[in-house]
């Protein structure tokens, strides 16, 4: 290539760009032998300040007989808010991109600049040398270009190939040189930066006379081969007596049959639990009062199968009926409409009526005595109307909400503890009226319960200075809830860790297999520093090494998911879950039958579904609504997953009633 007449006084350094002797995969993965093997420049530095960014980018370079190669891995840890919008390729320079500027001496041309945004879409342009000296861009099409992008809970990373022989881009020949530059335009950071090589480099952003050299070297960039290093086993040292987790069989969710719970055991016992709580309102059948009890519901010898299997591998099942609030299932029946607390709406159980001791004695007499667990839970959440009714106000009069809990609760309390059973309740009501605490046994086990991301649950504190056992209670909407609330449990002493599934409708537990993984490893070790590679490690230690890509995905999809818009929807948090739907079939493809690939099913079926509803959402708020192309491919994948739903429904399930339930989802979608 040319060089410029006038000396430059300070060295241009050289980048050496190894030989691939198999192409990458273009798969937008970066773990391929060729990349393993390759040069990687991990210090971008600011174009305005000269400074290394705070958001770490890496890069490489690799090269064949047909194809340029780049690699580049670029932190980000709020994906959903990256801008990808471009409609047209020359737009995609106005995206969170990389920048590739290629300078192989062409005349008349100062360099090949290629974009590649964050949703994976390329646009290359020729840097021309116009009459009056100025650089003048001409867009070029994509002739070739492929790119492929992978989000992961780290951020965005591109695998692109650019071909020889096409814009203008001669073949070169080991030993040749070009000159060359890789950018990334960080938009949410509000700036652009560029690889720096060497030291204290002399060139800067679009300088193209300066751009370090590429070297086209005949090494090649493959990874010599290493023996398979053993994974990092899984921990195994229990910090917490009980580790479980919680279904909410009502409200919208589904009973699952027994026989679909016995299925699961070994999964659980696998992965080091040994609780299982089963929440129930009107879906148990009692003797006494089997009225409300819809066909297909659990009956008390039901419960006793399931924990009698459970106890072969050392799991309790421990029944958590509702006896207070959370109870329209029971209370809108017509045989006990009458015990619904006023203003209630037949939600809560008036505390005062002359029938609702009885029945709920009766009910919890008859738990205590079927049941081999040693806990029984009265559940007892979110259950503020209290003291409404006339007859209440008559009961208690001069009493506060807390005394009429209270009252409620020591009368359940008597029961449990009458068939030698050890009372477990949910604690925001004593939150709520801290008046209750008083009197209360603290034999009494509060679960306690926190769904959002906290470092620090004051509760707990409050709860031991009491003199109560405690059992930590995260939800499975995001894993760190189970890390962060489990370390802070577990440095004060809590006996428990124990995570909620609540009103799952149509979706089964495989669909949250990575927070069960995290229960298990939140029971045992402290919350992990990169939530990326935990997401791999869990991936692969359910689905073996082939899994740790679905983990790196599905770390993406939550980490856009986190920190969503427009509601949760953007044209990123779509990318990001067809990313991970592509990497969970392939997976499954490599699977045999088995349990692990009976809940990666269940993951993907309740992944198809919710991103059928993105996609719907995502149109309906661009304002743009659907095409008829786009409306006919939706309808028809919204009947075949309502067909393949009802199927497995048919199954695992038996409960009628919880059909319009089930099928809810579907109700907003193109019919």
């Amino acid at each position: 290539m040319s060089t410029p007449g006038w000396r430059i006084p300070f060295d241009i350094p050289t980048y050496e760009v190894r030989r691939a002797r198999r192409p990458p995969a273009l798969d937008g993965w970066l773990d391929s032998p060729p990349w393993c093997g390759a040069r990687w420049i991990s210090r971008f530095i600011s174009v305005e300040t000269g400074e290394t960014v705070a958001k770490p980018t890496a890069c490489a370079l690799l090269w064949d007989a047909g194809h340029l190669y780049v690699g580049v891995k670029c932190t980000e840890p709020r994906i959903a808010c990256l801008k990808a919008e471009a409609a047209t390729d020359r737009e995609v320079w106005n995206d969170d991109s990389v920048e590739i500027y290629l300078d192989p001496g062409i005349p008349g041309v100062e360099s090949v600049d290629v974009a590649v945004n964050a949703a994976g879409r390329a646009c290359p342009a020729l840097r021309i040398i116009t009459d009056p000296g100025w650089g003048t861009y001409q867009f070029r099409p994509q002739d070739g270009i492929r790119a492929a992008v992978r989000l992961t809970g780290e951020g965005w990373q591109a695998e692109i190939a650019i071909p020889f022989g096409r814009n203008r881009l001669p073949k070169p020949s080991a030993g040749g040189h070009w000159r060359g530059n890789i950018c990334r335009n960080d938009k949410l950071g509000y700036q652009w930066s560029y690889w720096a090589l060497g030291a204290t480099p002399g060139y800067v952003y679009s300088d193209n006379k300066l751009f370090p050299h590429l070297r086209f070297s005949s090494r090649p960039a493959d990874a010599p081969a290493r023996s398979a290093k053993p994974a990092a086993p899984w921990p195994r040292r229990p910090r917490f007596e009980l580790r479980g987790m919680m279904y909410d069989t009502s409200r919208g969710s589904i009973v699952f049959t027994p026989d679909y719970w016995i299925g699961r055991l070994p999964f659980l016992r696998d992965i080091g639990l040994n609780l299982l709580m089963m929440y129930f309102e009107n879906h148990l059948r009692y003797p006494s009062h089997p009225e409300f009890a819809p066909a297909g519901a659990w009956s008390l010898p039901d419960l006793a199968r399931l924990q009698e299997a459970a106890a072969g591998f050392g799991i309790d099942v421990v029944p958590a009926q509702t006896s207070i609030g959370h109870c329209p299932g029971i209370l809108t029946h017509p045989r006990y409409r009458h015990l619904a607390e006023a203003g209630s709406d037949g939600y809560q159980f008036c505390v005062a009526h002359p029938e609702t001791g009885p029945m709920l004695e009766a009910m919890f007499s008859e738990l205590c005595a079927a049941s081999r667990s040693p806990y029984v839970s009265i559940n007892g959440d979110e259950s503020a109307y209290l003291g409404l009714c006339p007859r209440c106000r008559r009961a208690f009069r001069g009493r506060s909400k807390g005394d009429i809990y209270r009252h409620h609760i020591l009368r359940l309390y008597e029961v449990i503890k009458a068939h030698g059973k050890r009372m477990m309740m949910w604690d925001d009501m004593l939150w709520t009226f801290p008046d209750a605490v008083r009197g209360l046994p603290r034999d009494i086990v509060l679960l306690d319960w926190h769904y959002c991301l906290h470092r620090r649950y004051p509760s707990v504190d409050v709860w031991r200075a009491e003199g109560f056992d405690v059992v930590v209670c995260p939800g499975m909407g995001l894993v760190e809830n189970a890390f962060w609330l489990g370390d802070y449990g577990a440095a004060r002493g809590a006996m428990g860790i124990m995570n909620t599934l609540w009103e799952d409708h149509c979706c089964a537990p495989g669909a949250r297999w990575h927070h069960f993984l995290a229960t298990s490893w939140a029971a045992c070790a402290k919350a992990p520093e990169s939530m990326d590679a935990w997401y791999a490690r869990a991936g692969g230690h359910l689905f073996g090494s082939a899994g740790e890509r679905l983990g790196r995905s599905l770390a993406g999809q939550d980490l856009a998911a986190r920190h969503g818009q427009r509601g949760g929807e953007s044209p990123v948090t779509l990318l990001a879950a067809r990313q991970c739907l592509d990497e969970a079939r392939l997976l499954r493809a490599s699977l045999r039958p088995g349990l692990p690939r009976q809940l990666l099913d269940e993951f993907l079926y309740a992944r198809r579904l919710r991103l059928l509803q993105s996609e719907v959402a995502v149109a309906k708020a661009s304002g743009a609504g659907l095409t008829a192309g786009d409306r006919r491919r939706l309808q028809a994948e919204a009947q075949r997953l309502q067909r393949e739903g009802l199927a497995f429904w048919e199954r695992n399930c038996r409960c009628e009633s919880q059909k319009p339930a089930f099928l809810e989802r579907f109700a907003a979608l193109p019919g």
